[in-house]
Formats: C-alpha cells, sequence, structure tokens
C-alpha cells in the first residue's frame, strides 16, 4: 500500500487515463489509487450520498437530505434531527459537473489539487510541524468521524486551503483501507510543494 495519493479535480478525464468501469465509492476510489491505480470518476460515478453532496456532484438539490437519510441509516447519527446537524456542518463544494483523479501521488498523470497521506501518528505530527514551519498555517482537526475520506480529507482542503488531520471514518477505513494505526493528513497540493522548500 502507498503512502500517498494524489486527487485532482478537473472539468474532463486526462487523456490516457481510465474511467472507473462502475460506479463506486470516493472512498473506495482513493484506495484503488493506494494500490497503485489510477482512474477517474465523473461525478454521475460517484455513488455514495454523502460523498455526492460534499463533493457536489449532487445537481438535484436533494442531496443534503440523502446525505442524512444515509447517516441515519448506517447508524453515524442516532436520528433525523442529528443528521441534519451533521450534514449542515459540512464543507460542500460548489454543486456541478466535475471529474475527479486519482493517483499515487509519485505517479500523477496531471498535477494534484489535494494529497492524502496516511501516517502514523508520529508521522502526522512531523508532517503537520513541517507545514506549520513552512507556511504559518494550522491544521484544520475537524471531524465527526463520518465522511472522513469526502468532507474531511477531500473537500476541506479544496475549499479552506488548508491541511486536514481525519481519524477516518468506517467506511474509508474498509474501503481504502486504513489501518489501526494509520490517521489521515490531507491537504492542497500546494502546500506539499511549500514543505519540500522548507
Amino acid at each position: 500500500m502507498l503512502d500517498a495519493v494524489g486527487i485532482a479535480v478537473v472539468d474532463a478525464a486526462p487523456n490516457g487515463v481510465a474511467r472507473v468501469a462502475s460506479p463506486s465509492r470516493h472512498c473506495t476510489l482513493v484506495g484503488l489509487a493506494r494500490r497503485g491505480q489510477t482512474v477517474c470518476a465523473t461525478s454521475d460515478d460517484i455513488n455514495c450520498p454523502i460523498a455526492r453532496f460534499v463533493l457536489g456532484c449532487d445537481l438535484t438539490g436533494s442531496g443534503s437530505e440523502a446525505a442524512a437519510a444515509t447517516l441515519v441509516e448506517s447508524k453515524l447519527a442516532k436520528d433525523s434531527a442529528a443528521a441534519r446537524r451533521l450534514v449542515e456542518g459540512f464543507r460542500v463544494l460548489e454543486p456541478r459537473r466535475r471529474v475527479f483523479v486519482y493517483f499515487p501521488l509519485d505517479e500523477a498523470p496531471i498535477p494534484a489539487d489535494v494529497v492524502v497521506r496516511f501516517l502514523h501518528p508520529e508521522e502526522a505530527m512531523k508532517r503537520i510541524r513541517e507545514l506549520i514551519t513552512a507556511t504559518g498555517e494550522r491544521t484544520d482537526v475537524r471531524t465527526a468521524g463520518s465522511a472522513a475520506m469526502c468532507a474531511d480529507c477531500t473537500a476541506t482542503p479544496l475549499i479552506t486551503g488548508r491541511a486536514a488531520l481525519s481519524p477516518g471514518c468506517p467506511g474509508s477505513r474498509r474501503e481504502v483501507p486504513i489501518a489501526q494505526d494509520e490517521v489521515l493528513l490531507s491537504f492542497p497540493a500546494h502546500l506539499e510543494r511549500a514543505m519540500g522548500a522548507a
């Protein structure tokens, strides 16, 4: 398993990058990249209601309700009121058609927009210190233990321009997979370059 993947968000599939064969979860696609594959997915290919909502893939306007229902069905929220509060707290990309490209970071077919690193806690601490040294910016730790890969580690850095630390969630831990002793550190790709220059 690789320790870093890149995610690019573009308007059209890049030449030479295969589209996923069937609709998949965002975290499953990150898992393919962690295993060394490069794939792309359109907004229509993302099939998890929570990921569709936070990644701006749902163009019907009913994404927040579908995300809340999924949280209740998955027992990640005790009832619809708790689920709605959780959904209201997500950072959400503007709804529009887009293509997500997932790849091993060291084999990038195009520049990454987001880097996701799979780290042991001490490694995460060192990376965060490198980020602070290079940029002076603190890392966001704003998580719910659900929607980790899509909300915490993709939408949040794209929207805030800052790094995010997440313990993962049941879905991402299973689908990527993420080892029991790993956490997720994600950040806009330009911060990876800033750390290298520090």
